[in-house]
């Protein structure tokens, strides 16, 4: 007697376990690539709305006038009552209508502040005097000895002259202005040796001497 079959039922092969991944860091691209070979930066993403606002870009700024224009308008004056120069500020409009030559030389000579009195005199004197002595054939040595003179004379005038602020040093002009004047006043009246063994240590500019100054400012 044959026998039914049996099934046997076997349970399913086990199946094979997955390979495990290797976890590695995620490095950019850019970074394998050869040297020598561009490189594309990723593009950053700021918020623009923070300093938009911190720079006050919202401000409407006005309007440039593009329109055409006659480069030599008068703005809103006639032509014919419109003063060159003067309400252009134009400064060569006039230019060479100041005066003729003489007056310019004129006016420089005297903001040179030039001798004047017996100091003037014997100054314009000194070169026709020197030329003169060589046309006598006057000898050398008096033409020497006059010139020695003169400059002895010349400078002992302009010694005697009173000293204006900005003859100074910039520390004693850029004082206060009622110590410098007083400090100048006494220069120019008391005797150079009295005004050198009270004031001289103020010409020390490295030491504040505010005694000196206070002491200064309380003179009449």
């Amino acid at each position: 007697m044959l026998l039914p079959a049996v099934a046997t039922v076997s349970p399913p092969p086990a199946a094979a376990a997955a390979p495990a991944r290797e976890t590695r860091p995620s490095v950019p691209r850019r970074h394998f690539l050869a040297a020598g070979h561009p490189r594309v930066e990723p593009p950053v993403r700021r918020n623009t709305d923070y300093w938009r606002l911190g720079v006050d870009l919202t401000a409407i700024e006005p309007d440039l006038v593009e329109d055409k224009h006659d480069p030599w308008r008068t703005n809103g004056i006639s032509p014919e009552d419109f003063k060159y120069g003067e309400y252009d500020g134009h400064h060569t409009y006039y230019e060479g209508n100041e005066g003729n030559f003489w007056e310019s030389m004129v006016k420089e000579y005297q903001a040179a502040e030039p001798p004047t009195g017996f100091q003037g005199l014997i100054s314009w004197l000194f070169f026709p005097a020197i030329l003169a002595g060589l046309a006598l054939n006057v000898p050398g040595e008096y033409l020497f000895i006059g010139a020695g003179l003169f400059t002895v004379v010349f400078c002992a005038i302009e010694m005697r002259k009173p000293d204006k602020p900005h003859h100074f040093e910039p520390e004693i002009y850029n004082m206060d202005r009622e110590a410098r004047d007083n400090l100048i006043n006494a220069y120019n009246t008391m005797d150079i040796w009295d005004f050198n063994e009270k004031y001289g240590e103020l010409w020390d500019f490295t030491i504040a001497h505010d005694d000196i100054i206070d002491q200064l400012k309380t003179q009449k």
